[in-house]
């Protein structure tokens, strides 16, 4: 089988006899009167079929001895398609999702009926009703997924309503071999865009150029787009986590350092990447001190990880990490200063959204993917350092995937000086 078709096998598994799974893609939302928010198809979909069309619906059902799925798309319409553009034709649509079974949205209604109907079901009794109950999937005009499977469920009060998110979610955690190269190609085009950056990043410029060059980046090698806001801070702005970088213009100052998050999505995954530069090529001696606390909590932290351990752990050891050798560096003089300093989380899941899905608290398992992200922020020395990395677990710890990013001190005012 496919990547999809096997997404699909394994969630059925988890499914139990007599369901019906709806899933939707769901429709644009309204930014303001007629102009709509770019679409973005739901995860929990695109994830079982790699359909990124709105409107789309995949319906599973499961009876004794049979596990049936089928996709319903909206159908060619020539007038529709010269306003908004081409759809995906029935066959290009079996091609991406792996599905033979793809019908028409005008027959939804019929099929879904016809496979709740009690009497003469082809299906077998159908008691259980699986949708993606998550907010903000909005289906159709003045309805979400919440309110339909209500009014399902009303129409036939015989079944059972259970949220399929969960089950979704968890196959989502464990990445397979093709997600890990998806999303070593996403780091790998957004490091060739840093790289960029820093040859055009110089005093006097303002944040949002780098910004706006990030993202022009992306469209133009590849048509990536954003895993997110890019993040770039520079001088006092570094030391705002999710500085707003569109609501702010400020110029880059001479002897700043400038903190880069930010990142690039390739066939739906995203890369999630932070860095620290100092815009003269050369960090000062405090700017110095912070950057090597945090590159050796970074590196001790992906040292640390290992199946069994959960984010929590994580996060204790580098509050504990960051103490100790904060202390030693002379950044503070109490180890509670630390909270002061040091005000997030060390990481999160990364795969189809920037924080991916997943409880954060269960033990870790081969296959997840999580960002590495220690940092520190003293806003009254107007230096925040911040350094990501993207990491997958492995039976006996981890493997970083944006090892080619460079992020050792050195390394770094070599490159910036090369390109000064």
């Amino acid at each position: 089988m496919g990547e999809f078709a096997t997404r699909r096998a394994n969630l059925f598994k988890a499914l139990p006899e007599n369901s019906i799974a709806l899933i939707f893609s769901g429709v644009s939302k309204i930014a303001s009167e007629d102009s709509f928010l770019p679409f973005l198809a739901n995860r929990n979909f695109f994830y079982l079929t790699g359909i990124e069309q709105e409107n789309s619906t995949l319906m599973l059902i499961k009876v004794p001895g049979e596990e049936k799925a089928y996709l319903f798309v909206d159908e060619h319409n020539e007038l529709k398609e010269r306003w908004t553009g081409k759809r995906l034709t029935f066959e290009e649509a079996s091609q991406i999702s792996e599905l033979d079974n793809v019908y028409s949205n005008s027959t939804y209604e019929s099929m879904l009926q016809m496979a709740l109907n009690s009497e003469n079901n082809v299906y077998g009794r159908i008691t259980n009703l699986f949708i993606d109950l998550s907010n903000e999937i909005k289906i159709k005009e003045n309805c979400s997924t919440q309110i339909y499977a209500k009014e399902l469920v009303e129409k036939n009060p015989s079944l059972k309503l259970e949220n399929i998110y969960p089950l979704i979610v968890e196959l989502r955690l464990v990445k397979s071999d093709l997600e890990i190269r998806e999303l070593e190609e996403a780091i790998n085009v957004t490091n060739t865009a840093i790289n960029d950056l820093l040859v055009n990043m110089h005093t006097g410029m303002q944040e949002h150029e780098l910004s706006d060059r990030f993202e022009y980046y992306g469209k133009t090698h590849g048509r990536h787009p954003l895993s997110f806001e890019t993040i770039i801070g520079s001088g006092v702005n570094s030391t705002t986590l999710h500085h707003p970088v569109s609501q702010q213009v400020k110029t880059i100052s001479s002897g700043d350092v400038v903190l880069f998050d930010l990142g690039l999505r390739y066939n739906g995954y995203c890369a999630d990447i932070s860095r620290t530069y100092p815009v003269n090529g050369t960090f000062n001696e405090f700017q110095r001190k912070v950057y090597e606390v945090v590159l050796a909590c970074n590196k001790a932290v992906i040292n640390y990880i290992k199946p069994g351990l959960s984010i929590p752990d994580l996060q204790e050891f580098t509050i504990s990490f960051l103490q100790r050798e904060g202390m030693k560096a002379g950044l503070f003089s109490d180890p509670e200063d630390v909270k002061k300093y040091y005000i997030h989380n060390v990481s999160h899941f990364l795969g189809l959204d920037t924080h991916d899905v997943g409880d954060r608290k269960k033990p870790l398992v081969p296959g997840n993917v999580i960002t590495v992200e220690p940092g520190l922020y003293f806003v009254d020395k107007e230096v925040g350092v911040r350094i990501e990395d993207d990491v997958v677990v492995t039976e006996n710890g981890c493997r970083c995937l944006s090892r080619g990013i460079k992020k050792e001190l050195d390394e770094i005012e070599k490159m910036l000086r090369s390109i000064k």
